[in-house]
């Protein structure tokens, strides 16, 4: 089965789940603080852990009065995601059939409007709800709440992903702000945890986000310090 009209809100869908991704067309749009080289899919950016703005943004355009106390400026610009994208995802949802969702975002701060504006979505625009193991959602019982401001991740920035390594992958640009060198040893830290991992340099990666497969249940994002073990 593949997906031919579907809204997506997943970071690195191909690394996260292949046989999904591959499923997913050119036809689909896909928003995320990463691109995805490996999906077809229309890329449009957003900030980190901003899906909550971007989809309240969304749910005010769509032209309703219950968002009136949202102002589309602020939410697209601290979200980084323009009001003329945002208007372009309205017009795709009139044809949609689907929204994708990242599974992790039931770690996001602000869960709860994820699932009150997709609720709210999927009923205006008659969508279906998939998480990105492909499982159905609905949340009829959702309540709204004050909208959560976003966290900042300026600086060093993790991503937990599937790897099957235990490197930590990494740009030129993240290892200059490391002060580190590729192959070093370093110290990763963090508010929830500290590990110990060796650095990576891929240079198809950009900006100050770097990779790493590792067990910790949360979200996938975390602002991290990085220190070379000598």
């Amino acid at each position: 089965m593949k997906y031919e009209k579907s809204l997506c809100f997943v970071d690195l869908l191909s690394f996260k789940n292949p046989n999904l991704a591959k499923k997913i067309t050119k036809n689909c749009i896909n928003i995320s603080c990463i691109y995805d080289e490996n999906l077809k899919a229309k890329f449009y950016k957003c900030e980190i852990g901003s899906i909550n703005f971007v989809l309240a943004l969304l749910c005010k355009l769509a032209q309703t009065d219950e968002f009136s106390e949202f102002d589309e400026g602020y939410l697209s610009a601290e979200s980084c995601f323009g009001e003329e994208e945002a208007f372009e995802v309205i017009e795709f949802l009139n044809d949609a059939d689907t929204i994708i969702v990242d599974d992790n975002f039931k770690f996001h701060k602000d869960a709860q409007n994820i699932e009150y504006f997709l609720e709210f979505l999927s009923g205006k625009f008659k969508l279906k709800i998939l998480d990105s193991n492909e499982n159905e959602l609905k949340f009829e019982n959702t309540k709204r709440a004050n909208l959560k401001e976003l966290d900042n991740y300026d600086g060093l920035v993790l991503f937990n992903t599937f790897l099957n390594d235990e490197f930590l992958h990494c740009s030129k640009q993240f290892l200059n702000l490391a002060k580190c060198k590729d192959g070093a040893e370093v110290e990763i830290s963090s508010k929830e945890f500290k590990i110990n991992r060796t650095l990576k340099l891929d240079t198809k990666l950009q900006g100050t986000i770097a990779f790493l497969d590792y067990d910790k249940l949360g979200f996938n994002f975390s602002q991290i310090c990085v220190k070379e073990i000598k």
